[in-house]
């Protein structure tokens, strides 16, 4: 059985790192990128991807949204979690089917559950 494997994208450092490490302290699979367009790269090579966790608000490029459908159209039903300061209301309007959205400022564990929740739904 393979490890699950978790795209994250944040275009804030210091909150990328710091949510990384929590991932990776709990034994998870995370790749961490910085921006829109390292996110499209790295869903083109990535060998396989098992949940999105992106920012909307991205800065230039594409943002969030994007990144996601773009990540949907390789990945068909892929578990995609938003987060954002300041584009929650956009969420529904724009976000992909059966994502689910998480406020900033979170805590690395609302990431986790809301992924949890999306990886054992699919699952079921």
């Amino acid at each position: 059985m393979r490890e699950i494997k978790i795209l994250f994208v944040e275009d804030d450092i210091v909150l990328n790192m710091a949510t990384c490490v929590a991932m990776e302290d709990k034994g998870i699979n995370v790749k961490c990128v910085y921006s829109g367009p390292a996110a499209i790269e790295a869903i083109t090579r990535l060998e396989y991807l098992d949940a999105l966790l992106t920012d909307i608000d991205l800065g230039k490029g594409p943002d969030g949204f994007d990144v996601a459908r773009y990540a949907r159209r390789l990945y068909p039903g892929l578990p995609v979690v938003f987060v954002s300061g300041t584009m929650g209301l956009h969420h529904a309007a724009n976000g992909v089917d059966g994502s689910v959205f998480v406020a900033k400022p979170f805590h690395p564990a609302q990431l986790m559950r809301a992924l949890d929740q999306l990886i054992h739904h699919d699952a079921a």
